[in-house]
C-alpha cells in the first residue's frame, strides 16, 4: 500500500472516495501537517497501490487499511473517511471495532448508497439497484468516458475547477475499469444503517450544501443516528468540501481532532 506519513502528533488518517487517491488530500493534508500526523494512504486499485490478487471489495481495503493502522501502531486516530472512504472505516469498524479511534469524521456519505420503497436517503436522483447495474455496465464499456463524465459531478455546480485539480481529474481515466466496477458494486451491496447506533466514539458529520450526490437529509439521519455525533454544513461546497471550501474544512478537522485529544465530544 502506497501511503504518505507526514508531521507529528495525534494521527490523523484521511481515506479518500472510490476513483479517486491521496492526491485529492494534499492540500489539506499540508494544512493539518503542523498540528497532527497525518496519514494518506492509497487504498488498492487506486493511485500508486495496484489491485493486487485478492477479490477486490470494500471488506478487502478495509483489510488493507487495518493492517496499514497495525503496521503504524497508531492509536487515538481520529479517522476521515470521504465519500466511500467513510464506507471503507465503517467497514473496517465492524471488523475491528473502535478501540483504536478517538474520533471518526464521515465526509459526504451515506450508510446506503442505493436507494429503494424503504430508503430514500442514498444517491441523489434516485440512484436504486437497476441503475446502478447499468452504471456498472458503462463502467465497463468506457472507463474513461464514464471517469470524466462522473467527476464534475463531485463538485457544486458553480465551482471552478483550476487547472491542478484537473489534472487529477484526468488521472481517474488511468483506473482499471474492471476494479472500479467491481468496487462500486461492494460499495453499493453496503449497508450500515443498523451500525451506527455503535458507534459511540466522537464523530462529526460534514455535509457539502451543494452535493449533487447526497441530500442534506442524508447527513441529519446520520447525526441522529450516532449517539455522539454533531454536523458541520459548507455552504458553498459540493459533494468535496475539504477541496471546495479548504480552509474552513482544515478549520473544522482541526478543531474536532483536538477536542478528541483533550477527552471532548462534539458540540452540541
Amino acid at each position: 500500500m502506497a501511503y504518505d506519513d507526514i508531521g507529528k502528533g495525534q494521527a490523523v488518517l484521511l481515506v479518500h472516495g472510490w476513483a479517486v487517491n491521496r492526491g485529492f488530500f494534499a492540500d489539506l493534508a499540508h494544512r493539518l501537517q503542523s498540528d497532527f500526523r497525518v496519514i494518506l494512504p492509497d487504498l488498492r486499485g487506486h493511485g500508486q497501490t495496484p489491485v493486487g490478487d485478492a477479490p477486490i471489495s470494500i471488506a478487502q481495503l478495509a483489510d488493507d487499511l487495518a493492517d496499514l493502522v497495525d503496521a503504524l501502531d497508531l492509536t487515538r486516530i481520529v479517522a476521515l473517511g470521504w465519500s466511500m472512504g467513510a464506507t471503507v472505516l465503517w467497514k473496517m469498524m465492524e471488523r475491528d471495532g473502535i478501540d483504536r479511534l478517538a474520533g471518526l469524521i464521515i465526509e459526504d456519505m451515506s450508510p446506503r448508497v442505493l436507494n429503494d420503497a424503504d430508503w430514500s436517503l442514498g444517491m441523489q436522483r434516485g440512484l436504486d439497484a437497476a441503475m446502478s447495474h447499468e452504471l456498472q455496465a458503462d463502467m465497463r464499456a468506457d472507463w474513461p468516458r464514464f471517469a470524466s463524465s462522473f467527476s464534475p459531478r463531485m463538485f457544486s455546480r458553480d465551482y471552478a475547477i483550476d487547472p491542478d485539480l484537473a489534472t487529477r481529474l484526468a488521472q481517474m481515466s488511468d483506473n482499471d475499469r474492471e476494479a472500479m466496477a467491481a468496487l462500486w458494486a461492494s460499495m453499493t451491496d453496503a449497508d450500515f444503517r443498523a451500525a451506527l447506533s455503535q458507534i459511540t466514539i466522537p464523530t462529526c458529520v460534514m455535509h457539502g450544501a451543494q452535493s449533487q450526490t447526497y441530500s442534506p437529509e442524508t447527513s441529519r439521519f446520520l447525526v441522529e443516528s450516532m449517539p455522539r455525533a454533531q454536523r458541520i454544513s459548507f455552504a458553498r461546497s459540493g459533494h468535496a468540501p475539504h477541496i471546495e471550501e479548504p480552509e474552513a474544512f482544515a478549520r473544522a478537522v482541526t478543531e474536532f481532532a483536538h477536542r478528541t485529544q483533550s477527552g471532548g465530544g462534539p458540540v452540541e
